[in-house]
């Protein structure tokens, strides 16, 4: 028997409509909702569709604007790196080609007319260096090490100077190990001096200001700050001091005091920590496990009283913010040459390390002073190619010896004399007649006083100036009648070796040289006495032993006819050749590494923008396929709807 559902009731006539426009409007809503995917392209419009997708798609934005960004800059480095290579083969090209100008000139045959008329293609040479020297890409100048805002070399009179900063600068290339894109001026032309290289180990001393990390601490190794422990005997209480917040000196003092109790000094010498003992007291200090302060500090230790314990060196280094008391000297005058310039720089105003390389900045010859890489010395630079730079005393004050910056001092090298050149020693001469070595050969000069007395030295084996003259000093002890009468040193006022004769004879107080050897004038002694004295020149001056310099030594050659000078300069070149050629392998050796990186980094630009595609974009044919759909369900859902609302009682009549 057919019955009708009980859940079938009454239907009103209100409902059914009310009903049939929901089930119209929501078929419409998800008509629309496909009709923007299909006009947008995407299958996630709002988060609310796809939480997890939408998320995901987030932090892919993120990389992928992030690659798009290092992909930018790989191609602005890659250009930048392309660039360079080009003005580095231009600059092998020109110096070769001044190579074989200067090859060419060496050989006998060629008068002085010639060689002046190449003087003049060398010094177009060295104009079109220098203007590559300054080339820049998109405002980036290719030479300037960090600095790149600037021209890194400026033409100071016929004298090129270099003021560039630092070997490269780095940008975020996406690598783990940064690649410079720019070249420091020394790395490709040689535009620095490599002296004058600190003499003397400043070890400044440590005061209670002192900041702990410019200590290279008891094992060479800073200070590495955290718990030490205290044991005090009597009466055996055992307390930790935590120093993982000290900064200076002073924190470490006060922690152990108001925490242990113990009374902790600066040393006498200012080299370290001293730990005061109570007679009858033993105190151990130690590090917990796993620790290493007390032993950076110098004072893991026990100690008894009265004596108490000296903590070992800790070796301050030397930085900027230094004050010129740790160094425990008076500042006075400093004679700075360059070239034509020459300024006694009064120092007795500096306060610290910083300032004095500002003074020495501010006199504006192209020289400046730097802390040497273990900042335990000062270094001297000459950033002017084409000039020679000595740094000597000035009447009899010793600041350039104290600092270690006196460019003829006693540890100067005899190698370093004459620009590289050194010093020619004779030595292993062979007796004609015996055929057997003669140690008389191997006399260097000879020493002639006044009185008519006379010595002879050899130098073989000297390294120093230092050897040098305790060499002629002990040849004057064992020789002459009254060594008092002789005095060598160096010079009190500005540089060079100094003798001097108080014999008091009647003649000439000179010196010759002996078996051909060239010592005296290559020590700058081959000078004619002035009465009783012989003032050498100095011949350890300081050059920036570059490209530039050799240029310029090349064209006064030729300038000169002077055909050593000209082979001399020659051979120098071959070492900037050289140096070109190893900074263009090293610049081709970035670029590879740019070059492989932007293929990495367009690989996965690609891959991340497929995985977003598939999250985020829409899949047209499955859109048009549910579109259709859709409109089929409206259409159907509009006739049902129609009927059902326009149906009475007289349908059923």
């Amino acid at each position: 028997m057919n019955m009708i559902h009980s859940a079938l009731g009454r239907t009103p006539t209100l409902l059914q409509w009310q009903q049939a426009a929901a089930h119209l409007g929501s078929g419409n809503a998800a008509l629309a909702e496909v009709q923007i995917q299909l006009a947008t392209g995407r299958s996630v419009l709002r988060p609310s569709d796809d939480a997890m997708g939408a998320g995901a798609v987030s932090v892919l934005d993120g990389l992928l604007e992030l690659q798009k960004q290092r992909e930018r800059n790989l191609d602005h480095g890659e250009a930048m790196l392309g660039r360079l290579d080009g003005v580095l083969g231009e600059a092998l090209d020109l110096v070769l080609e001044a190579k074989g100008i200067g090859l060419n000139q060496s050989s006998s045959g060629i008068d002085s007319t010639e060689r002046q008329a190449q003087a003049v293609s060398i010094d177009a040479i060295l104009t079109s260096l220098f203007d590559l020297s300054n080339s820049s890409h998109q405002g980036v100048h290719l030479f300037a090490g960090s600095a790149t805002a600037r021209n890194p070399f400026v033409n100071m009179d016929g004298l090129i100077q270099y003021f560039g900063q630092g070997e490269g600068l780095i940008t975020d290339l996406g690598l783990t190990n940064g690649i410079p894109l720019t070249l420091g001026g020394e790395e490709a032309f040689g535009a620095v001096s490599t002296r004058v290289e600190g003499h003397r180990d400043l070890d400044p001393a440590i005061d209670a200001d002192t900041p702990l990390n410019e200590l290279n601490g008891a094992l060479n190794a800073g200070v590495s700050l955290g718990l030490v422990e205290i044991v005090r005997d009597p009466p055996g209480v055992t307390t930790q001091v935590d120093l993982t917040n000290a900064f200076t000196v002073q924190d470490v003092i006060d922690a152990f005091q108001s925490i242990a109790g113990l009374d902790i000094d600066i040393d006498e010498d200012g080299d370290g920590l001293f730990v005061n003992v109570p007679e009858g007291q033993t105190v151990i200090i130690r590090d917990i496990e796993g620790g290493r302060t007390a032993r950076d500090l110098g004072i893991d230790m026990t100690a008894t009283g009265p004596e108490g314990g000296v903590g070992a060196d800790l070796d301050r280094r030397l930085t900027d913010n230094t004050p010129i008391s740790a160094l425990g000297m008076d500042l006075g005058f400093v004679r700075f040459s360059n070239g034509l310039q020459t300024l006694d720089l009064n120092m007795a105003s500096a306060e610290n390390i910083g300032d004095l390389k500002r003074l020495v900045e501010q006199m504006d010859m192209g020289i400046k002073l730097e802390i040497n890489d273990a900042g335990d010395r000062l270094d001297a630079v000459n950033l002017r190619s084409g000039s020679l730079m000595s740094i000597g005393q000035v009447s009899g004050d010793t600041t350039a010896t104290d600092l270690g910056i006196r460019s003829l001092d006693r540890e100067t090298l005899l190698s370093d004399f004459n620009r590289g050149l050194g010093v020619d020693i004779v030595e292993g001469n062979i007796d004609p007649e015996t055929g057997l070595p003669n140690a008389v050969l191997d006399r260097d000069f000879a020493v002639n006083l006044a009185n008519g007395e006379q010595f002879t030295v050899d130098l073989a084996g000297c390294v120093t100036v230092g050897d040098v003259l305790d060499r002629i000093r002990a040849r004057a002890d064992e020789t002459l009648a009254d060594p008092s009468v002789f005095e060598i040193g160096l010079a009190a006022d500005g540089n060079g070796i100094v003798l001097e004769d108080n014999s008091g004879g009647a003649g000439v107080f000179s010196m010759n040289e002996l078996n051909g050897s060239n010592a005296l004038m290559d020590l700058g002694l081959n000078v004619a006495s002035s009465g009783a004295t012989i003032v050498g020149e100095d011949r350890a001056m300081v050059a920036v032993e570059g490209l530039f310099t050799h240029l310029m030594d090349l064209r006064d050659a030729l300038l000169g006819d002077d055909v050593t000078g000209i082979a001399l300069a020659v051979d120098r070149l071959e070492g900037d050749l050289d140096r070109l050629g190893r900074v263009q392998a090293e610049v081709g050796i970035r670029t590879n590494r740019v070059t492989d990186a932007m293929t990495r980094i367009e690989d996965t630009i690609m891959m991340d923008e497929q995985l977003r595609s598939r999250i985020l974009d829409l899949d047209y044919t499955e859109a048009s396929i549910r579109y259709a759909s859709l409109q089929q369900q409206l259409q159907a859902g509009m006739a049902t709807a129609a009927r059902s609302v326009s149906m009475t009682l007289l349908d059923y009549l």
